[in-house]
């Protein structure tokens, strides 16, 4: 077999495996679901749901945690929470000890409120935020 003929089937096999629905679809197991981008967590949960007015949003966010498009990342990532100092807001890589998944889980760690006071964040959108965090929060 040449090198390109090689190359060519090692691309369609690539092709292949992946189903284009954010499935990787794997021959020796399970479906592996990708994480979510944060472009589809801001889209999808952030911006309609978090950065409004009173909430996550300039000229005042609360505890100084803006949800906005092009804040969230600089304002979460790596950040201490300003309500308990021994989390991170978004710990890359740790939903578990990650601020932000705590309060919409509603971890039992903190004492505050869960979030959105709404209660409008669906288990299967904090599913999201956890697979991402746990995925290393990337800002793609």
């Amino acid at each position: 077999m040449t090198a390109r003929l090689a190359a060519v089937l090692a691309l369609a096999l690539a092709a292949a495996s992946c189903g284009g629905d954010g499935v990787i679809v794997d021959a020796g197991g399970p479906p592996v679901v990708e994480a979510p981008t944060l472009t589809a967590l801001q889209a999808s949960i952030f911006t309609p749901k978090c950065a409004l007015p009173a909430c996550h949003a300039a000229p005042s966010p609360q505890q100084g945690m803006e949800l906005s498009p092009g804040h969230t990342y600089p304002l979460t990532v790596g950040v201490d929470s300003t309500e308990v100092p021994a989390f991170k807001r978004i710990a890359p890589g740790n939903a578990a000890d990650s601020y932000l998944y705590m309060k919409l889980a509603g971890d039992p760690r903190i004492v505050a409120d869960r979030m959105p006071l709404d209660g409008f964040v669906t288990p299967a959108e904090i599913d999201a935020v956890r697979a991402w965090i746990d995925a290393g929060a990337m800002d793609n």
